[in-house]
């Protein structure tokens, strides 16, 4: 990544932070900052999010935020968030045309706080279907809405796989300039090779806990009419499409509940492996470092693997959030 030149600390507040994806990217990033407040309504979120970053102050429930305070909302210099996309049109039966701006859905609070506080950057995050199909119409009211009260903007589709992490996670990147972007801003970074294949980024000794019995595996067998699973290498097995992803790199981590990711493993005395990822692998693939010893996001005792198994499928590549925010404040810096 580019060392960036010396600036002034930007002060940043994250919206809807699950584990804090834009407090480690920007670690990660060499952009000095200062988390002046998250929002976060999910407890388990708010639990992992205090016990890696305890003296940061959640803010609450986003939609009960007043920009015009500042105890409340202090001010930002860069807003962040991965917003749920609320169906605009639910929201329109019951506000009418209110619902052309947005208002009353999450994306329609962060519109509503930045044309109050004025944030000079804003770098939103959404799945890659906001752009197609009958979902088109609402990345426009986005993109009407941030330009109504500002923002110049640039947005992008980027796959993890493209910068380091051997994940297949394409995410929908959104970013706001408060004023005119310069005319050869380019919000994509340059690609970057990956740092390993899926088997680089596994756990050396899995716990046994996660395998599934020879009798389990039969009956995946019998369900998902495949041959035995003999590989040279542990390999991705996409259970919704029930086959082995042979081109050694991981499809998309999701919460546990969605139950889509195997790993199968080469077979041992005969016997077929066949696991869960664990959950160091899991956050492995969203770009952190965790090596068993110094870990960069730490998990509180108290919530097991299914709670934080769903932060991570919800959660953002911090490795790629780095490269991106190295990338945009290297051009405007």
């Amino acid at each position: 990544m580019h060392k960036l030149p010396r600036h002034n600390v930007i002060r940043v507040f994250e919206g809807f932070a699950g584990y804090g994806g834009a407090t480690f990217g920007l670690r990660r990033s060499g952009v000095r900052h200062r988390i002046v407040g998250y929002s976060e309504v999910d407890e388990d979120a708010i639990e992992l999010y205090h016990y890696n970053f305890p003296n940061v102050r959640n803010l609450g429930d986003i939609t009960k935020l007043d920009p015009n305070n500042n105890r409340q909302c202090p001010d930002f210099d860069l807003f962040t968030g991965g917003f749920p996309c609320q169906p605009f049109s639910t929201v329109g039966k019951r506000q009418g045309q209110e619902d052309e701006r947005g208002r009353g859905t999450l994306f329609g609070d962060i519109v509503r706080i930045c044309e109050v506080k004025q944030p000079q950057y804003i770098l939103l995050e959404n799945v890659k279907g906001l752009l197609t199909g009958k979902m088109r119409a609402t990345f426009e009211i986005i993109l009407g809405e941030l330009h109504r009260i500002g923002y110049d903007t640039r947005f992008a589709v980027l796959n993890s796989k493209d910068y380091g992490v051997p994940q297949t996670r394409e995410r929908l990147w959104i970013f706001g300039y408060l004023g005119q972007l310069p005319e050869n801003f380019n919000l994509v970074p340059p690609e970057e090779p990956l740092q390993g294949y899926l088997a680089d980024f596994l756990d050396p000794n899995p716990s046994p806990e996660l395998y599934k019995t020879q009798k389990q595996i039969a009956r995946i067998h019998e369900i998902h009419h495949n041959d035995v699973f003999d590989v040279d290498e542990p390999l991705c097995y996409d259970i919704y499409n029930r086959k082995i992803r042979t081109d050694r790199i991981c499809m998309t981590v999701t919460p546990p509940e969605h139950n889509v990711i195997r790993i199968i493993e080469p077979m041992v005395n005969g016997e077929e492996r066949f696991r869960k990822l664990s959950l160091d692998e899991h956050f492995r693939l969203m770009g952190f470092h965790m090596d068993g010893v110094n870990n960069e996001i730490l998990f509180p005792p108290t919530q097991n693997y299914t709670k934080l198994g769903r932060r991570a499928g919800n959660g953002w590549d911090v490795n790629l959030v780095g490269i991106l925010l190295n990338h945009i404040f290297w051009q405007l810096l």
